[in-house]
């Protein structure tokens, strides 16, 4: 295996149930984000408090409960 197989930290592979979500700062929900989420911020359905879904924010987690 060679070093072209190696994706770099700053791009990891994904799991392919990947889904596009954000974690709430404040309760550590996390929320899915739907195709078309175009808004910069949402209300976490938890704790009511603002998470933004700025570009940074945003993590790619497996949808399977464990």
């Amino acid at each position: 295996m060679g070093k072209e197989n190696h994706h770099p930290l700053s791009i990891p592979e994904r799991a392919d149930n990947a889904e596009e979500s954000v974690k709430c700062p404040s309760c550590g929900t996390m929320i899915q984000l739907g195709y078309t989420e175009d808004d910069d911020a949402l209300v976490c359905p938890l704790c009511q408090e603002q998470v933004t879904t700025d570009e940074e924010y945003r993590l790619y987690s497996s949808n399977e409960d464990y």
